[in-house]
C-alpha cells in the first residue's frame, strides 16, 4: 500500500449506509412476485449483480427489467445515509493526494443522484456504475474500466468493498484489496474471500493505509 496513487470504493455499505432501504425496497418487488424471503435468505442470495439475486429466488427473466424499475421506484422512497465517516475520510484521503473513484454496481441515475445530493461528486475522478460494463463484478471489468479512464494500472490502487465479489474482482487485476464489514458483507463472508486486510468499516482505512 506504500506505493498507492489511487483508492476506488463500492458504494453501498462502504461509503453508504443504503442496506435498510435496499432490503426494504427488495422485499417489496420480490412480494410483487409472490416470493417471500426473510434477512437470512435475501442474504444468502444477495449478489451486486441483481439478476444472479433474481434467478436464485425464482424471479422470471422476462420479468427482470420491471423488477428493477419497481425497485428503483420503491428505493427512491425510502433515505439512505452516508456513513458518519464518509466525508472526513474522503476529505482526509483528497488531502493526502490520493485519486479517487467509485466502482459500484448501482445503477447510473441513483449513483449521481446521490453524489449530487450529499455534495460527493468533487472527490470522484472516475464513477463506474452498472451500465458501463458487460460483465458484472466479480468479473474483473469494472475495476479494469475505471483502471483505464484513470491511466493507472492495478498493482498501484486500493479497492475498497464489503462484498466478496468486491474482494474477487480487485483480486483478478493485482489491486490491493481491503473488505469492510458490512451488513451486506459480515466479516465471516469477507475472510473466506481472503482480502488483503480486512477493517471494521472504511473510517479505519487511514489508519490501515499507514497514514495515521
Amino acid at each position: 500500500m506504500k506505493h498507492a496513487q489511487a483508492v476506488l470504493f463500492d458504494w453501498d455499505g462502504t461509503l453508504l449506509d443504503s442496506f435498510p432501504a435496499s432490503y426494504r425496497a427488495s422485499l417489496t418487488v420480490l412480494r410483487h412476485y409472490g416470493i417471500n424471503v426473510d434477512r437470512e435468505r435475501f442474504l444468502e442470495t444477495y449478489s451486486p449483480n441483481w439478476y444472479d439475486s433474481y434467478e436464485q429466488l425464482g424471479v422470471s427473466r422476462d420479468e427482470w427489467d420491471n423488477a428493477d424499475q419497481m425497485w428503483r421506484e420503491n428505493y427512491r422512497t425510502q433515505t439512505s445515509s452516508l456513513f458518519p465517516f464518509t466525508s472526513a475520510l474522503l476529505e482526509r484521503l483528497d488531502a493526502d493526494g490520493y485519486r479517487m473513484g467509485i466502482v459500484t454496481s448501482g445503477d447510473r441515475e441513483r449513483i449521481f443522484r446521490e453524489l449530487e445530493s450529499f455534495g460527493l461528486e468533487r472527490f470522484f475522478a472516475v464513477v463506474v456504475c452498472f451500465e458501463d460494463t458487460v460483465e458484472k463484478k466479480p468479473h474483473p471489468a469494472p475495476l479494469a474500466h475505471a483502471l483505464e479512464k484513470l491511466d493507472l494500472a492495478a498493482e498501484t490502487t486500493i479497492y475498497v468493498g464489503d462484498r466478496p465479489e468486491d474482494i474477487a474482482m480487485g483480486r483478478k487485476l493485482g489491486a490491493f484489496t481491503v473488505g469492510v464489514e458490512s451488513e451486506y458483507g459480515p466479516r465471516t463472508v469477507l475472510e473466506d474471500a481472503g482480502p488483503d486486510l480486512i477493517l471494521p468499516d472504511a473510517s479505519h482505512l487511514p489508519r490501515g493505509m499507514g497514514l495515521d
